[in-house]
């Protein structure tokens, strides 16, 4: 379950590469977005705020890097000794980034913790697959506020949780605080699964976890979908 907590709390805000704000061929409620700030919470209702953007690398130095975003906006962050490299799954050292590669960084305070989902001709490849968690894994509840590369903001509630029942357009989710949380759903909420295949609402179960992003109540997204733990 930690592994798929790390992979859906950075790849659902990683922007690109697979990712729940990737342009491909299902567009989903995060397509086009290119910076997003998180105001989440841990199961003790403890703060976690998370910033992510992303863009192509236009500097990069064992102190900062400089992403060129698609709306134009420049945009620099501390480099740290906390900072780590992330790409599909593997550890990379700071040194395999270049200019030119588009990548997501994930921030807090200004300071990079996260650099990953990197793009283009001389991505870091190849290095033994590992688990890793996010500056967001502990996160259960919150909103998360997305700005788009035309300039348009949405905001959407988010929840992580095991499904507790789920038919006649409605889906209640327990999360790990005991709290439930009863969503709408309907014939435009987009299910991707744990491997960023879509899927559907019609398959979903009870006792499975999940990401819930909604707006108004009503379900947008479901990701990263795994199942149920075991007894």
């Amino acid at each position: 379950m930690s592994k798929r907590i790390t992979l859906l709390l950075v790849v659902v805000f990683a922007l690109a590469g697979g990712s729940a704000f990737a342009a491909d061929q299902v567009k989903g409620p995060f397509a086009g977005v290119v910076h997003a700030t998180g105001a989440l919470a841990d199961r003790t209702g403890g703060p976690i705020s998370v910033t992510w953007d992303r863009g192509k690398i236009t500097d990069v130095s064992s102190s900062s890097i400089t992403l060129m975003r698609r709306d134009r906006a420049q945009v620099s962050l501390a480099i740290t000794t906390g900072t780590t490299v992330r790409n599909d799954g593997g550890t990379y050292q700071l040194s395999d980034l270049k200019t030119g590669l588009v990548a997501t960084v994930v921030s807090q305070s200004g300071n990079a913790v996260v650099i990953r989902n990197i793009r283009g001709e001389g991505a870091p490849s190849g290095a033994d697959q590992s688990e890793f968690e996010g500056p967001a894994a502990k996160a259960i509840t919150g909103a998360v506020t997305a700005l788009y590369m035309d300039g348009s903001n949405q905001s959407f509630d988010y929840n992580r949780g095991r499904i507790q029942s789920v038919g006649n357009g409605s889906l209640t989710l327990m999360r790990a605080d005991h709290q439930t949380v009863t969503l709408a759903y309907d014939a435009s909420t987009l299910v991707r699964e744990g491997d960023g295949t879509i899927g559907s609402v019609d398959d979903l179960k009870a006792g499975e976890g999940a990401m819930f992003f909604s707006q108004n109540s009503l379900l947008k997204l479901v990701r990263c979908v795994h199942a149920p733990a075991a007894k």
